[in-house]
């Protein structure tokens, strides 16, 4: 991977990732995105009990201090390596090789045991690495990426590849930064499938992507 568009790459990584609110993973993206003055709408919580009630040592029931939130608005959190695995695999038709080999990066927990994946500087360089060796593979296998990315192609494949890599419609405001890095961010590169590759790489690297 070239270093020089690490920087450009990173700051269209954050543009599109942010986007939209972190609960907003899957499904069209609500109003109130970049340039639409509606705001989002605001889950409404409905209390329903949905289970028994235990009390502590203190008599106090366990989940009175627990905060009340609509199903699915804990989102966000890292996928770990086992489900980005698959989720390669579904994109991309394979998971990358190098995916298993950087295992170490990932902070996999020992077997019978959990722990919460957490974002690391080391983790986001190997899974930018692993996306952009995946995209580069995914490029060559495809006759369409041999042609360097234009203005109308880049709008066309970032719109596709993002609902496929998401799982949900991107808003206008994430296919222009897509098509802007197509188009100029990795302007000093000169193979097309290249190109596509450090698109297909941010994608896959962007918090709707490696989240859940």
């Amino acid at each position: 991977m070239s270093r020089h568009l690490l920087p450009s790459l990173l700051g269209v990584l954050l543009v599109a990732a942010c986007s939209g609110p972190a609960d907003q993973l899957i499904g069209d993206a609500p109003a109130g995105g970049p340039g639409d003055p509606t705001p989002p709408p605001v889950a409404a919580c409905t209390e329903k009990s949905q289970g028994r009630s235990y009390k502590g040592f203190d008599g106090q029931a366990l989940e009175g201090t627990r905060l009340k939130e609509n199903m699915g608005q804990d989102r966000a959190r890292l996928k770990p390596l086992a489900a980005l695995s698959e989720e390669y695999a579904r994109v991309f038709g394979s998971a990358p090789a190098s995916l298993a080999a950087q295992a170490d990066a990932f902070s996999v927990p020992p077997p019978r045991w959990y722990d919460e994946p957490r974002a690391t500087g080391v983790g986001m360089a190997a899974l930018y690495s692993i996306g952009f060796e995946a995209g580069l593979t995914y490029a060559k296998g495809h006759a369409q990426y041999a042609a360097a990315p234009t203005a109308q192609s880049a709008a066309t494949e970032c719109a596709a590849f993002m609902k496929k890599a998401w799982m949900r419609t991107p808003i206008p405001a994430e296919i222009d930064q897509c098509v802007t890095l197509a188009t100029k961010g990795v302007s000093k590169e000169t193979n097309p499938e290249r190109k596509w590759a450090y698109v297909f790489a941010m994608i896959v690297s962007s918090t709707p992507f490696i989240t859940y």
